[in-house]
């Protein structure tokens, strides 16, 4: 990112100006929805402080949105990039995927994707923990966070209650009987991973059960042989857990598989749970028990949050918003 030095910022246009640093964004991105006298304000700030205005491409349309996603390997996303580029044609918006994980590490290469396509809007699916790295992309483009959001930061977005999700499946578990409940999770840099973990311990404390830490285990990278490690080490321990929570389908995958290497049976010896609810669960047998995640719904309405930031910038109040999940019952419980 720039850093400030003796050149007029977009701090000092706003203050010039008596405008948000968001309206000066806008003005430099070119949006419609700034009022002529406003932008009017805003233009004469920056002649006044010699502030220099980067252009943008000749012949560039301002319609593109970049959705920034952690991997394109994870079928998790296929059914939220749908969403988006539903809602997105309807706005007659294309949408450019960025396949980028690490937000914080790369974000000076999508600022400068950002300017370079003058791109009109940002889609965050992947986490970012630093709030100053958030406002600064959102300067440049009007942002809504998907799927993962930063919950200190008051930008709009469209997420799930992991954490009621967590604890409702963990129920199930105690009330089929299961009283050793393992946990195979993803990485805590995700806020998914950390409202999940939260959600099972609090059923878990909330059952009169003590919450084992020989039973938690995360999944430092995503991919199915990582996975299938956690779940060997798992079920071949001394006193092996009666049933899992697995945070995702591709580490439910791995579960199945290690239990028939163990020898054991689903769900007679192993209760399992998953998450996400893709064609991942319904590829076993048994198929498994999942928290069906509204991926679609995900999509769609972070597009929609966006397009109306885009015709509302004005707007306090941001939108943000937690969709319902629910659990579809198969025969791994």
């Amino acid at each position: 990112m720039k850093k400030k030095g003796s050149e007029p910022t977009i701090k000092d246009v706003a203050r010039q100006a008596g405008v948000s640093i968001a309206t000066v964004s806008r003005v430099l991105n070119d949006s419609a929805a700034v009022r002529l006298s406003t932008a009017q304000k805003v233009t004469e700030a920056m002649d006044a402080l010699g502030y220099l205005r980067e252009q943008p491409a000749a012949g560039r349309v301002n319609q593109l949105v970049i959705a920034v996603l952690p991997n394109l390997s994870n079928p998790f996303y296929a059914e939220i990039i749908l969403g988006l580029q539903t809602s997105a044609k309807s706005h007659s918006l294309d949408v450019l995927l960025y396949p980028e994980g690490n937000v914080e590490r790369h974000a000076s290469q999508l600022a400068a994707l950002l300017r370079m396509t003058n791109a009109c809007g940002l889609i965050l699916l992947s986490p970012v923990t630093q709030r100053a790295v958030l406002d600064e992309l959102n300067l440049l483009a009007p942002l809504v966070q998907c799927a993962e959001y930063n919950e200190d930061s008051p930008l709009p977005y469209v997420g799930v209650d992991d954490i009621s999700a967590a604890r409702s499946a963990t129920e199930t578990l105690l009330r089929a009987g299961r009283r050793r409940i393992a946990l195979i999770n993803g990485p805590e840099k995700y806020k998914y991973a950390r409202h999940r973990r939260q959600g099972y311990e609090e059923a878990l404390r909330q059952a009169g059960y003590p919450v084992d830490p020989l039973l938690e285990a995360n999944v430092t990278e995503m991919g199915f042989d990582s996975s299938m490690a956690v779940a060997q080490q798992m079920l071949l321990a001394k006193e092996r857990p009666d049933a899992i929570l697995a945070a995702s389908d591709m580490y439910a995958a791995a579960v199945v598989k290690a239990a028939v290497m163990a020898g054991l049976s689903i769900p007679q010896d192993l209760a399992l749970i998953s998450f996400d609810n893709t064609y991942i669960s319904q590829m076993h047998h048994p198929s498994v028990t999942s928290v069906n995640l509204p991926r679609f719904q995900l999509g769609y309405m972070a597009m929609e949050v966006l397009a109306e930031r885009m015709v509302s910038p004005a707007s306090d109040e941001p939108k943000q918003f937690l969709l319902k999940t629910e659990l579809v019952l198969r025969d791994s419980v």
